[in-house]
């Protein structure tokens, strides 16, 4: 590590060795413009408190802090990271999953996680890069870089990126507000051609997101828009 390089509204870099949590130390911290970057996670998280996959070295596990807090920060994230992801797998079809994981193919290759205390939102980002082999249940739900490309990617380049774009799409969103964020979204985030499932395990599929940052889903039981609910897709290949 050591060529990381600030970007627009993250003008402070910290590289660790090793922590339990970026998004833990950013937090203590306790300022904006923050780009933590670690080696390895000893107790990375995802939503809804699950682990996250950390080893030492092959990924990259960022968090980046702003104030004050935004609406609709994680969709941000998610719009910045994908479209990141896309320009360096151009032969992939980068999709996002409401609001915030990044899919390839129906494979996991970066999940984000905002978590706010005291007026400061820290994101952070996990990327699988160069990772080559996953433990037993991670394989069909997970992908990296180096799996999709074929080659080895400097992890220095890829911090810089998602810095970079990060603070573009904030700032876009502070300027021009949500509707870049949604049609944007509408391109990327409908997984068309995915199995999609509501949390109560019904097959559905995405429609619209509105103005206000609610996925629109369809199904059986009908039309509704999602408030403190999730979706979830089928693991498996996608074309």
């Amino acid at each position: 590590m050591g060529t990381l390089q600030p970007a627009g509204l993250f003008p402070e870099i910290i590289e660790l060795d090793e922590v339990d949590s970026t998004n833990r130390y950013a937090l203590d911290e306790a300022r904006p413009g923050l780009f933590v970057r670690a080696r390895r996670q000893t107790s990375g998280r995802g939503r809804r408190g699950r682990s996250w996959f950390s080893p030492k070295g092959d990924n990259l596990y960022m968090t980046a802090t702003l104030a004050p807090p935004r609406d609709h920060l994680p969709i941000i994230a998610g719009i910045a990271v994908r479209a990141a992801i896309a320009r360096l797998i151009p032969c992939a079809a980068v999709a996002l999953k409401w609001p915030n994981d990044i899919v390839v193919s129906g494979r996991k290759i970066c999940g984000i996680l905002c978590e706010t205390r005291a007026g400061l939102t820290a994101v952070g980002m996990g990327i699988n890069v160069n990772q080559s082999e996953w433990p037993e249940g991670l394989a069909h739900r997970a992908v990296s870089l180096r799996q999709i490309a074929g080659r080895v990617f400097d992890l220095d380049e890829i911090a810089s990126m998602m810095a970079g774009d990060l603070s573009v799409w904030t700032e876009t969103y502070d300027a021009q507000g949500f509707v870049p964020l949604r049609t944007e979204f509408l391109e990327h985030g409908l997984l068309k051609g995915y199995e999609v499932f509501d949390d109560r395990g019904r097959l559905c599929s995405i429609v619209d997101l509105t103005l206000d940052g609610h996925l629109v889903i369809e199904s059986d039981g009908g039309r509704r828009s999602l408030v403190g609910e999730s979706i979830s897709i089928g693991w498996k290949d996608y074309p």
